[in-house]
């Protein structure tokens, strides 16, 4: 069943940023590709950043603001960032210390800072950042990034609703399918989308198929 109709985002730029995939244990990641799948199949414009990392050592802070820079001169307008927080967490020593936890969190503020002073902020237009937590199966700290992503998107959305950006985190359940977080990525970038933010959408006791379990706004 198709649940959002074709056209949608037309002309809605989207920047998609998780990990090299040479630097994920197994299988790369697929919630990128997927959410550039499903915003491209309803007319988004989407760009992959793909952040190296090395060991537990996030990249320079000067080399996440340059590749961010280059990746927008050729985006064209840029109307919400989506960070894949589950690549990042696994990349850095895949997600089995305090270490990975310190590391994927300093690099998702680094990357959100970077878009948003340069594709939002600077020129004064509005726009919308989606952190997409890991499952609570995905490391021994998977549950802490989670609650790390709610405070920073809570956070974020209160300092930045003077200037019409909003916030929003997602929980994945065990069972996540990228697909499902695709299409609910997609959803949050439409108009309706607009509606949420500091909160987190949290699947965690959802099965597959199912609708988001709980929504905890800022209180």
């Amino acid at each position: 069943m198709t649940l959002l109709r074709e056209g949608l985002l037309q002309d809605v730029g989207v920047v998609v940023v998780g990990a090299a995939a040479g630097d994920v244990a197994g299988e790369p990641p697929t919630v990128a590709g997927a959410v550039e799948g499903a915003c491209g199949r309803l007319g988004a414009r989407v760009c992959q950043l793909q952040v190296p990392v090395e060991h537990s050592t996030p990249p320079a802070e000067e080399e996440t603001e340059a590749a961010m820079e280059q990746l927008l001169a050729g985006a064209g307008r840029t109307d919400m960032l989506v960070v894949d927080m589950a690549a990042l967490f696994a990349a850095h020593s895949h997600g089995a210390s305090r270490t990975a936890l310190m590391a994927s969190m300093q690099e998702c503020w680094e990357v959100t800072r970077a878009l948003v002073n340069r594709a939002f902020l600077a020129p004064g237009q509005p726009g919308r950042v989606v952190y997409l937590a890991p499952a609570p199966n995905a490391g021994e700290h998977a549950g802490a990034v989670c609650s790390a992503l709610e405070n920073l998107g809570r956070t974020l959305s209160v300092e930045w609703s003077r200037h019409q950006v909003t916030v929003v985190t997602v929980a994945p359940g065990e069972g996540a399918d990228e697909e499902e977080l695709a299409t609910l990525v997609g959803y949050l970038a439409s108009p309706a989308g607009a509606y949420f933010s500091g909160c987190l959408l949290d699947l965690r006791g959802a099965g597959k198929g199912s609708a988001f379990t709980s929504l905890r706004f800022l209180s």
